[in-house]
Protein backbone atom coordinates (compact mmCIF):
# COMPACT_ATOMS: atom_id res chain seq x y z
CA UNK A 1 0.00 0.00 0.00
CA UNK A 2 1.39 3.38 -1.03
CA UNK A 3 2.20 5.81 1.77
CA UNK A 4 0.35 9.12 1.27
CA UNK A 5 1.77 11.05 4.22
CA UNK A 6 3.77 14.20 3.50
CA UNK A 7 7.58 13.78 3.46
CA UNK A 8 7.87 15.66 6.76
CA UNK A 9 5.15 13.64 8.52
CA UNK A 10 6.58 10.35 7.27
CA UNK A 11 10.16 11.33 8.13
CA UNK A 12 9.10 12.23 11.65
CA UNK A 13 7.29 8.90 12.09
CA UNK A 14 10.28 6.75 11.01
CA UNK A 15 13.06 8.88 12.50
CA UNK A 16 13.85 6.25 15.17
CA UNK A 17 13.45 3.18 12.93
CA UNK A 18 16.43 1.45 11.34
CA UNK A 19 17.37 -1.02 8.64
CA UNK A 20 18.57 -0.91 5.05
CA UNK A 21 15.16 -0.17 3.54
CA UNK A 22 14.35 2.43 6.21
CA UNK A 23 17.64 4.25 5.58
CA UNK A 24 16.86 4.36 1.86
CA UNK A 25 13.38 5.74 2.58
CA UNK A 26 14.77 8.38 4.96
CA UNK A 27 17.17 9.63 2.30
CA UNK A 28 14.39 9.80 -0.32
CA UNK A 29 12.16 11.71 2.09
CA UNK A 30 14.96 14.17 2.89
CA UNK A 31 15.39 14.77 -0.84
CA UNK A 32 11.63 15.32 -1.22
CA UNK A 33 11.37 17.95 1.51
CA UNK A 34 10.62 21.33 -0.04
CA UNK A 35 11.65 23.95 2.48
CA UNK A 36 9.50 26.61 0.79
CA UNK A 37 6.43 24.57 1.73
CA UNK A 38 7.30 24.69 5.44
CA UNK A 39 4.94 27.48 6.43
CA UNK A 40 3.07 26.16 9.47
CA UNK A 41 4.23 25.87 13.06
CA UNK A 42 3.47 22.14 13.15
CA UNK A 43 5.40 21.38 9.95
CA UNK A 44 8.43 23.38 11.07
CA UNK A 45 8.53 21.75 14.51
CA UNK A 46 8.04 18.23 13.12
CA UNK A 47 10.81 18.72 10.56
CA UNK A 48 13.13 20.31 13.13
CA UNK A 49 12.65 17.44 15.59
CA UNK A 50 13.15 14.81 12.89
CA UNK A 51 16.35 16.49 11.66
CA UNK A 52 17.81 16.88 15.15
CA UNK A 53 17.05 13.25 15.95
CA UNK A 54 18.69 12.09 12.71
CA UNK A 55 21.74 14.21 13.51
CA UNK A 56 22.03 12.54 16.91
CA UNK A 57 21.15 9.05 15.64
CA UNK A 58 22.14 9.00 11.93
CA UNK A 59 21.93 5.80 9.86
CA UNK A 60 24.97 6.74 7.81
CA UNK A 61 27.18 9.62 6.66
CA UNK A 62 24.96 10.48 3.68
CA UNK A 63 21.87 10.93 5.85
CA UNK A 64 23.90 12.88 8.40
CA UNK A 65 25.10 15.33 5.72
CA UNK A 66 21.63 15.63 4.18
CA UNK A 67 20.04 16.54 7.53
CA UNK A 68 22.80 19.07 8.16
CA UNK A 69 22.03 20.82 4.86
CA UNK A 70 18.27 20.89 5.47
CA UNK A 71 18.74 22.28 8.97
CA UNK A 72 20.58 25.23 7.43
CA UNK A 73 17.79 25.72 4.88
CA UNK A 74 15.11 25.50 7.58
CA UNK A 75 16.95 28.18 9.56
CA UNK A 76 16.95 30.42 6.49
CA UNK A 77 13.25 29.75 5.82
CA UNK A 78 12.31 30.68 9.37
CA UNK A 79 14.35 33.90 9.29
CA UNK A 80 12.77 34.95 5.99
CA UNK A 81 9.17 34.24 7.03
CA UNK A 82 7.85 36.76 9.59
CA UNK A 83 4.55 34.92 10.10
CA UNK A 84 6.37 31.65 10.78
CA UNK A 85 8.72 33.39 13.22
CA UNK A 86 5.72 34.83 15.06
CA UNK A 87 4.00 31.44 15.34
CA UNK A 88 7.22 29.81 16.56
CA UNK A 89 7.82 32.39 19.31
CA UNK A 90 9.25 30.62 22.40
CA UNK A 91 9.56 27.34 20.50
CA UNK A 92 13.37 27.22 20.71
CA UNK A 93 13.89 26.65 16.98
CA UNK A 94 16.97 28.22 15.44
CA UNK A 95 16.03 31.51 13.80
CA UNK A 96 13.26 32.28 16.29
CA UNK A 97 13.01 34.38 19.45
CA UNK A 98 12.33 33.32 23.01
CA UNK A 99 11.28 35.48 25.94
CA UNK A 100 11.68 34.53 29.60
CA UNK A 101 13.24 35.54 32.91
CA UNK A 102 16.67 34.04 33.58
CA UNK A 103 19.10 34.42 36.49
CA UNK A 104 21.31 37.47 36.88
CA UNK A 105 24.49 35.54 36.03
CA UNK A 106 22.92 34.02 32.92
CA UNK A 107 21.64 37.37 31.64
CA UNK A 108 25.03 38.98 32.33
CA UNK A 109 26.76 36.17 30.41
CA UNK A 110 24.34 36.49 27.47
CA UNK A 111 24.82 40.26 27.36
CA UNK A 112 28.60 39.77 27.31
CA UNK A 113 28.74 36.94 24.73
CA UNK A 114 25.72 37.84 22.56
CA UNK A 115 25.12 41.57 22.98
CA UNK A 116 23.16 41.94 19.74
CA UNK A 117 20.97 38.87 20.38
CA UNK A 118 19.52 39.77 23.78
CA UNK A 119 17.38 42.74 24.78
CA UNK A 120 15.15 43.82 27.63
CA UNK A 121 11.46 42.97 27.27
CA UNK A 122 9.49 43.64 30.46
CA UNK A 123 9.27 43.51 34.25
CA UNK A 124 7.02 41.15 36.19
CA UNK A 125 7.06 43.26 39.38
CA UNK A 126 5.24 46.60 39.58
CA UNK A 127 7.03 49.97 39.79
CA UNK A 128 6.80 50.32 43.57
CA UNK A 129 8.26 46.86 44.12
CA UNK A 130 11.07 47.47 41.62
CA UNK A 131 11.97 50.79 43.24
CA UNK A 132 12.13 49.10 46.66
CA UNK A 133 14.34 46.30 45.34
CA UNK A 134 16.68 48.65 43.48
CA UNK A 135 17.00 50.79 46.62
CA UNK A 136 18.34 47.73 48.44
CA UNK A 137 20.87 46.95 45.72
CA UNK A 138 22.13 50.51 45.08
CA UNK A 139 24.46 52.32 47.44
CA UNK A 140 22.68 54.15 50.25
CA UNK A 141 23.99 57.50 49.09
CA UNK A 142 22.50 57.14 45.61
CA UNK A 143 19.23 55.44 46.64
CA UNK A 144 18.31 58.36 48.95
CA UNK A 145 16.94 60.17 45.88
CA UNK A 146 14.03 57.69 45.83
CA UNK A 147 12.85 58.69 49.30
CA UNK A 148 9.78 60.88 49.81
CA UNK A 149 8.95 61.17 46.11
CA UNK A 150 12.09 63.07 45.06
CA UNK A 151 12.58 60.86 42.01
CA UNK A 152 11.10 57.82 40.27
CA UNK A 153 13.53 54.98 39.47
CA UNK A 154 12.81 54.80 35.71
CA UNK A 155 13.44 58.47 35.02
CA UNK A 156 16.47 58.47 37.33
CA UNK A 157 18.14 55.62 35.45
CA UNK A 158 17.16 57.11 32.11
CA UNK A 159 18.89 60.39 32.96
CA UNK A 160 22.08 58.52 33.92
CA UNK A 161 22.17 56.36 30.80
CA UNK A 162 25.16 56.39 28.46
CA UNK A 163 24.38 56.97 24.74
CA UNK A 164 24.89 53.29 23.81
CA UNK A 165 23.46 51.84 27.02
CA UNK A 166 19.96 50.53 27.71
CA UNK A 167 18.14 49.64 30.90
CA UNK A 168 19.41 46.06 30.84
CA UNK A 169 23.03 47.25 30.92
CA UNK A 170 22.23 49.60 33.80
CA UNK A 171 20.53 46.91 35.85
CA UNK A 172 23.43 44.52 35.27
CA UNK A 173 25.92 47.21 36.35
CA UNK A 174 23.94 48.02 39.52
CA UNK A 175 23.62 44.37 40.53
CA UNK A 176 27.24 43.65 39.61
CA UNK A 177 28.56 46.40 41.87
CA UNK A 178 26.71 45.36 45.03
CA UNK A 179 28.56 43.36 47.70
CA UNK A 180 25.57 41.45 49.10
CA UNK A 181 25.74 37.63 49.09
CA UNK A 182 25.27 36.10 45.62
CA UNK A 183 22.19 34.07 46.59
CA UNK A 184 20.50 37.21 48.03
CA UNK A 185 21.31 39.10 44.83
CA UNK A 186 19.78 36.23 42.84
CA UNK A 187 16.56 36.36 44.86
CA UNK A 188 16.17 40.11 44.37
CA UNK A 189 16.82 39.81 40.61
CA UNK A 190 14.28 36.99 40.40
CA UNK A 191 11.74 38.95 42.45
CA UNK A 192 11.92 41.86 40.00
CA UNK A 193 11.26 39.39 37.17
CA UNK A 194 13.34 40.78 34.31
CA UNK A 195 12.11 39.22 31.07
CA UNK A 196 14.56 39.30 28.18
CA UNK A 197 14.18 38.45 24.51
CA UNK A 198 16.85 36.25 22.94
CA UNK A 199 17.28 35.66 19.21
CA UNK A 200 18.53 32.14 18.49
CA UNK A 201 20.90 32.69 15.59
CA UNK A 202 22.91 29.46 15.46
CA UNK A 203 22.46 25.73 16.02
CA UNK A 204 23.36 24.26 19.37
CA UNK A 205 26.17 21.72 18.94
CA UNK A 206 29.81 21.11 19.80
CA UNK A 207 32.66 21.77 17.33
CA UNK A 208 33.78 18.78 15.26
CA UNK A 209 37.07 18.57 17.19
CA UNK A 210 35.15 17.41 20.28
CA UNK A 211 32.93 14.89 18.49
CA UNK A 212 33.36 11.23 17.55
CA UNK A 213 30.51 10.63 15.12
CA UNK A 214 28.70 7.29 15.35
CA UNK A 215 26.33 5.83 12.74
CA UNK A 216 23.49 3.53 13.80
CA UNK A 217 22.28 0.23 12.38
CA UNK A 218 19.78 0.04 15.24
CA UNK A 219 18.97 1.60 18.61
CA UNK A 220 19.92 0.01 21.91
CA UNK A 221 16.76 -0.33 23.96
CA UNK A 222 16.53 -3.77 25.55
CA UNK A 223 18.79 -6.73 26.26
CA UNK A 224 22.04 -4.92 25.56
CA UNK A 225 25.29 -5.68 27.33
CA UNK A 226 25.76 -3.63 30.51
CA UNK A 227 29.49 -4.17 30.68
CA UNK A 228 31.40 -1.32 32.27
CA UNK A 229 33.32 0.67 29.68
CA UNK A 230 36.14 2.94 30.78
CA UNK A 231 35.45 6.54 29.69
CA UNK A 232 38.17 8.40 27.81
CA UNK A 233 38.99 11.72 29.45
CA UNK A 234 39.59 14.56 26.99
CA UNK A 235 42.12 17.22 27.92
CA UNK A 236 40.39 20.53 27.23
CA UNK A 237 41.88 23.91 26.54
CA UNK A 238 39.97 26.97 27.78
CA UNK A 239 38.35 27.61 24.40
CA UNK A 240 36.98 24.06 24.18
CA UNK A 241 35.72 24.19 27.76
CA UNK A 242 33.96 27.49 27.02
CA UNK A 243 32.36 25.91 23.93
CA UNK A 244 30.98 23.10 26.10
CA UNK A 245 29.65 25.62 28.63
CA UNK A 246 28.12 27.72 25.84
CA UNK A 247 26.35 24.70 24.35
CA UNK A 248 25.17 23.47 27.75
CA UNK A 249 23.73 26.87 28.65
CA UNK A 250 22.14 27.63 25.30
CA UNK A 251 20.29 24.31 25.05
CA UNK A 252 18.81 25.05 28.47
CA UNK A 253 17.85 28.56 27.42
CA UNK A 254 16.14 27.20 24.29
CA UNK A 255 13.97 25.08 26.57
CA UNK A 256 13.38 27.98 29.00
CA UNK A 257 15.30 26.16 31.73
CA UNK A 258 18.34 26.70 33.90
CA UNK A 259 20.30 24.71 36.51
CA UNK A 260 22.96 26.06 38.86
CA UNK A 261 25.99 23.95 37.83
CA UNK A 262 25.90 25.05 34.18
CA UNK A 263 25.11 28.66 35.14
CA UNK A 264 27.75 28.93 37.87
CA UNK A 265 30.67 27.03 36.35
CA UNK A 266 33.84 28.15 34.56
CA UNK A 267 36.27 26.72 32.01
CA UNK A 268 38.64 25.30 34.63
CA UNK A 269 35.77 23.43 36.33
CA UNK A 270 34.63 21.39 33.31
CA UNK A 271 35.75 17.84 32.52
CA UNK A 272 34.78 16.00 29.36
CA UNK A 273 34.63 12.28 28.52
CA UNK A 274 34.11 10.22 25.37
CA UNK A 275 32.06 7.05 25.76
CA UNK A 276 30.66 4.62 23.18
CA UNK A 277 28.17 5.13 20.34
CA UNK A 278 28.86 8.83 19.85
CA UNK A 279 28.07 9.68 23.47
CA UNK A 280 30.16 12.21 25.33
CA UNK A 281 29.47 13.72 28.75
CA UNK A 282 30.60 16.99 30.28
CA UNK A 283 30.81 17.19 34.08
CA UNK A 284 30.66 20.62 35.70
CA UNK A 285 31.37 21.79 39.21
CA UNK A 286 30.40 25.22 40.52
CA UNK A 287 32.62 28.15 41.44
CA UNK A 288 33.42 28.27 45.17
CA UNK A 289 30.99 31.04 46.15
CA UNK A 290 28.05 29.09 44.67
CA UNK A 291 28.68 25.66 46.15
CA UNK A 292 26.49 23.81 48.58
CA UNK A 293 28.21 23.75 52.01
CA UNK A 294 27.99 20.00 52.74
CA UNK A 295 27.27 17.92 49.65
CA UNK A 296 28.63 18.67 46.18
CA UNK A 297 26.12 19.73 43.51
CA UNK A 298 27.65 18.72 40.18
CA UNK A 299 26.05 19.18 36.77
CA UNK A 300 26.32 17.22 33.55
CA UNK A 301 25.34 17.49 29.90
CA UNK A 302 25.09 14.44 27.64
CA UNK A 303 26.03 14.93 23.99
CA UNK A 304 25.19 12.52 21.17
CA UNK A 305 27.27 13.14 18.06
CA UNK A 306 27.92 16.60 19.48
CA UNK A 307 24.29 17.54 20.08
CA UNK A 308 23.16 18.17 23.68
CA UNK A 309 20.48 15.51 24.23
CA UNK A 310 20.14 15.31 28.02
CA UNK A 311 21.17 17.02 31.26
CA UNK A 312 20.77 16.93 35.02
CA UNK A 313 22.73 17.21 38.24
CA UNK A 314 24.06 15.00 40.99
CA UNK A 315 24.32 15.81 44.69
CA UNK A 316 27.26 13.87 46.09
CA UNK A 317 27.92 13.17 49.77
CA UNK A 318 30.56 10.61 50.78
CA UNK A 319 30.01 7.73 48.30
CA UNK A 320 26.31 8.34 47.73
CA UNK A 321 24.81 10.51 45.00
CA UNK A 322 21.31 11.84 44.34
CA UNK A 323 20.96 11.97 40.59
CA UNK A 324 18.47 12.59 37.81
CA UNK A 325 18.14 12.49 34.02
CA UNK A 326 16.24 14.88 31.76
CA UNK A 327 16.17 14.02 28.07
CA UNK A 328 15.23 16.93 25.83
CA UNK A 329 11.92 16.26 24.01
CA UNK A 330 13.49 16.20 20.51
CA UNK A 331 15.57 13.15 21.46
CA UNK A 332 13.00 11.02 23.22
CA UNK A 333 12.41 7.68 21.56
CA UNK A 334 16.16 7.14 21.23
CA UNK A 335 18.58 5.39 23.56
CA UNK A 336 17.46 6.95 26.84
CA UNK A 337 17.99 3.81 28.87
CA UNK A 338 21.47 3.23 27.50
CA UNK A 339 22.41 6.90 27.97
CA UNK A 340 21.39 6.78 31.63
CA UNK A 341 23.49 3.64 32.13
CA UNK A 342 26.48 5.56 30.77
CA UNK A 343 25.74 8.52 33.04
CA UNK A 344 25.62 6.25 36.10
CA UNK A 345 28.80 4.40 35.10
CA UNK A 346 30.68 7.66 34.54
CA UNK A 347 29.61 9.10 37.89
CA UNK A 348 30.45 5.85 39.67
CA UNK A 349 33.93 5.80 38.14
CA UNK A 350 34.86 9.49 38.31
CA UNK A 351 33.38 10.19 41.76
CA UNK A 352 33.80 6.65 43.21
CA UNK A 353 30.11 6.30 44.09
CA UNK A 354 28.57 3.16 45.57
CA UNK A 355 24.94 4.28 45.84
CA UNK A 356 22.52 6.42 43.85
CA UNK A 357 19.15 7.84 44.84
CA UNK A 358 16.45 9.63 42.88
CA UNK A 359 14.18 12.29 44.38
CA UNK A 360 10.39 12.08 43.89
CA UNK A 361 10.40 15.17 41.63
CA UNK A 362 12.60 13.40 39.07
CA UNK A 363 10.09 10.54 38.92
CA UNK A 364 7.09 12.82 38.52
CA UNK A 365 5.99 14.28 41.86
CA UNK A 366 4.78 17.83 41.09
CA UNK A 367 6.37 17.30 37.66
CA UNK A 368 3.90 16.62 34.84
CA UNK A 369 6.72 16.10 32.33
CA UNK A 370 8.09 13.27 34.48
CA UNK A 371 4.68 11.56 34.47
CA UNK A 372 4.11 12.15 30.75
CA UNK A 373 7.52 10.73 29.78
CA UNK A 374 7.22 7.71 32.11
CA UNK A 375 10.45 8.70 33.88
CA UNK A 376 9.84 6.14 36.65
CA UNK A 377 10.57 3.28 34.25
CA UNK A 378 13.87 4.77 33.07
CA UNK A 379 15.11 4.56 36.66
CA UNK A 380 13.47 1.20 37.32
CA UNK A 381 15.11 -0.44 34.30
CA UNK A 382 18.47 0.99 35.42
CA UNK A 383 18.11 -0.96 38.68
CA UNK A 384 16.53 1.66 40.97
CA UNK A 385 13.76 0.51 43.31
CA UNK A 386 11.32 2.55 45.43
CA UNK A 387 12.47 3.05 49.02
CA UNK A 388 8.92 2.81 50.42
CA UNK A 389 7.37 -0.68 50.61
CA UNK A 390 3.98 0.34 49.14
CA UNK A 391 5.55 1.79 45.99
CA UNK A 392 7.98 -1.13 45.76
CA UNK A 393 5.06 -3.59 45.66
CA UNK A 394 3.10 -1.53 43.11
CA UNK A 395 6.19 -1.28 40.89
CA UNK A 396 6.79 -5.04 40.99
CA UNK A 397 3.15 -5.72 40.01
CA UNK A 398 3.28 -3.14 37.19
CA UNK A 399 6.56 -4.56 35.86
CA UNK A 400 5.08 -8.06 35.78
CA UNK A 401 1.97 -6.84 33.96
CA UNK A 402 4.04 -4.92 31.38
CA UNK A 403 6.06 -8.09 30.71
CA UNK A 404 2.91 -10.19 30.32
CA UNK A 405 0.86 -7.71 28.24
CA UNK A 406 2.76 -6.13 25.35
CA UNK A 407 0.31 -3.26 24.85
CA UNK A 408 -0.10 -2.42 28.53
CA UNK A 409 1.03 1.02 29.75
CA UNK A 410 1.09 2.22 33.34
CA UNK A 411 -1.68 4.75 33.99
CA UNK A 412 -0.76 8.30 34.94
CA UNK A 413 -2.54 7.92 38.30
CA UNK A 414 -0.35 4.91 39.13
CA UNK A 415 2.80 6.77 38.08
CA UNK A 416 1.81 9.61 40.42
CA UNK A 417 1.50 7.14 43.29
CA UNK A 418 4.89 5.65 42.43
CA UNK A 419 6.38 9.16 42.46
CA UNK A 420 5.57 9.49 46.17
CA UNK A 421 8.70 7.52 47.06
CA UNK A 422 12.39 8.11 46.55
CA UNK A 423 14.22 5.43 44.57
CA UNK A 424 17.56 3.82 45.37
CA UNK A 425 20.27 1.85 43.55
CA UNK A 426 22.96 0.27 45.73
CA UNK A 427 26.12 -0.79 43.91
CA UNK A 428 27.78 -1.91 47.15
CA UNK A 429 26.26 -2.74 50.54
CA UNK A 430 28.71 -0.60 52.52
CA UNK A 431 27.67 2.65 50.79
CA UNK A 432 26.60 5.65 52.88
CA UNK A 433 22.89 5.37 53.58
CA UNK A 434 22.17 9.08 53.85
CA UNK A 435 22.46 12.24 51.76
CA UNK A 436 21.98 15.98 52.23
CA UNK A 437 18.18 15.57 52.21
CA UNK A 438 18.48 13.28 55.23
CA UNK A 439 20.90 15.71 56.91
CA UNK A 440 18.35 18.47 56.41
CA UNK A 441 15.86 16.45 58.47
CA UNK A 442 18.64 15.68 60.95
CA UNK A 443 19.37 19.42 61.38
CA UNK A 444 15.75 20.08 62.29
CA UNK A 445 15.69 17.12 64.69
CA UNK A 446 18.82 18.31 66.50
CA UNK A 447 17.23 21.72 67.08
CA UNK A 448 13.99 20.08 68.25
CA UNK A 449 15.55 17.44 70.52
CA UNK A 450 18.83 18.88 71.77
CA UNK A 451 17.76 22.54 72.00
CA UNK A 452 14.00 22.09 72.63
CA UNK A 453 13.22 23.96 69.42
CA UNK A 454 15.27 27.05 70.37
CA UNK A 455 16.90 27.83 67.01
CA UNK A 456 18.55 31.05 68.25
CA UNK A 457 20.43 29.23 71.01
CA UNK A 458 21.24 26.29 68.73
CA UNK A 459 22.84 28.43 66.02
CA UNK A 460 24.44 31.16 68.16
CA UNK A 461 28.19 31.52 67.48
CA UNK A 462 28.46 27.89 66.27
CA UNK A 463 30.72 28.79 63.35
CA UNK A 464 33.09 30.69 65.61
CA UNK A 465 33.16 27.84 68.14
CA UNK A 466 33.90 25.18 65.52
CA UNK A 467 36.57 27.41 63.96
CA UNK A 468 38.22 27.77 67.35
CA UNK A 469 38.28 23.99 67.90
CA UNK A 470 39.78 23.44 64.44
CA UNK A 471 42.05 26.52 64.64
CA UNK A 472 40.66 28.04 61.45
CA UNK A 473 41.77 31.67 61.48
CA UNK A 474 39.93 32.86 58.39
CA UNK A 475 36.51 31.77 59.70
CA UNK A 476 35.06 35.23 59.02
CA UNK A 477 35.71 34.99 55.28
CA UNK A 478 32.30 34.70 53.62
CA UNK A 479 32.84 31.30 51.96
CA UNK A 480 34.51 29.71 54.99
CA UNK A 481 31.92 31.10 57.40
CA UNK A 482 29.13 29.73 55.18
CA UNK A 483 30.66 26.24 55.29
CA UNK A 484 31.31 26.32 59.03
CA UNK A 485 27.81 27.53 59.91
CA UNK A 486 26.25 24.63 58.01
CA UNK A 487 28.54 21.92 59.41
CA UNK A 488 28.81 23.20 62.99
CA UNK A 489 25.45 22.11 64.42
CA UNK A 490 26.13 18.51 63.36
CA UNK A 491 29.76 18.34 64.45
CA UNK A 492 29.25 20.03 67.82
CA UNK A 493 27.01 17.11 68.73
CA UNK A 494 30.32 15.22 68.90
CA UNK A 495 32.41 18.07 70.29
CA UNK A 496 34.32 15.94 72.85
CA UNK A 497 35.36 13.36 70.26
CA UNK A 498 36.54 16.05 67.84
CA UNK A 499 38.57 17.90 70.47
CA UNK A 500 40.43 14.69 71.38
CA UNK A 501 41.25 13.62 67.80
CA UNK A 502 44.09 15.69 66.29
CA UNK A 503 43.98 13.80 63.01
CA UNK A 504 40.24 14.42 62.63
CA UNK A 505 40.65 18.11 63.40
CA UNK A 506 43.32 18.46 60.72
CA UNK A 507 41.27 16.54 58.14
CA UNK A 508 38.19 18.67 58.87
CA UNK A 509 40.26 21.81 58.42
CA UNK A 510 41.49 20.49 55.05
CA UNK A 511 37.96 19.56 54.01
CA UNK A 512 36.55 22.98 54.80
CA UNK A 513 39.36 24.75 52.94
CA UNK A 514 38.68 22.59 49.86
CA UNK A 515 34.95 23.35 50.02
CA UNK A 516 35.46 27.09 50.58
CA UNK A 517 38.18 27.80 48.03
CA UNK A 518 39.58 24.60 46.52
CA UNK A 519 38.49 21.85 44.14
CA UNK A 520 35.07 20.28 44.55
CA UNK A 521 36.31 16.95 43.17
CA UNK A 522 39.18 17.02 45.69
CA UNK A 523 36.62 17.71 48.44
CA UNK A 524 34.57 14.68 47.36
CA UNK A 525 37.66 12.45 47.42
CA UNK A 526 38.81 13.76 50.82
CA UNK A 527 35.33 13.26 52.28
CA UNK A 528 35.22 9.65 51.05
CA UNK A 529 38.58 8.90 52.68
CA UNK A 530 37.47 10.32 56.02
CA UNK A 531 35.99 7.21 57.64
CA UNK A 532 36.11 8.78 61.11
CA UNK A 533 33.89 11.68 60.05
CA UNK A 534 31.46 9.36 58.31
CA UNK A 535 31.19 7.23 61.46
CA UNK A 536 30.49 10.34 63.56
CA UNK A 537 27.72 11.45 61.18
CA UNK A 538 26.20 7.95 61.22
CA UNK A 539 26.20 8.01 65.04
CA UNK A 540 24.50 11.42 65.07
CA UNK A 541 21.90 10.16 62.58
CA UNK A 542 21.26 7.15 64.83
CA UNK A 543 20.80 9.36 67.91
CA UNK A 544 18.59 12.09 66.46
CA UNK A 545 16.71 10.31 63.66
CA UNK A 546 15.32 7.40 65.67
CA UNK A 547 11.59 7.19 66.26
CA UNK A 548 11.66 7.64 70.03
Amino acid sequence: MMNTASPVTRLFSIRNQYGKETATEKLKLLQQVNIKNIKSKKAAQSLYTALLFLQAYPDNKIIYKATEEILIKLHQQVEQNAALQYNLYNSGLTGTTICAAFSFEMVKWLRRTRPSEIKFNSFEADDDQIQAFISVIMSKAESEIFQDGNAEWKSWLKDLRKPDEDILDQLIAIFDSTDIRPEVKDEIWNAIGINVEIKLTSHCCLPASLVKTFYHRSLLRKNYSKQVVKPVAVKLNDKEAEQIIDCSRMIMIRHLREIDPSTFTSAKLVSYYHLQRGISIALMEMVAERRHPIDSYMGYTVFKNGLPVAYAGSWILFDSGRIGLNVFPDYRGGETRYIFEQVLQLHAQVYHLKRFTVDPYQIGKDNSDGIRSGAFWVYYHAGFRPVESQQREIAANEAARIKAEKKYRTAAAVLKTLAESRMELKLQKNAAGFDATDLSRLYANIIAKKYKGDRVTAEKDVAKKLASILQIKNYQDASMNFVLKNWALFLLCKEKEIRKDKSLKQSLKTLFNLKATGSEEAYINALQKNSTLRKLIEEIVEIYMNKS
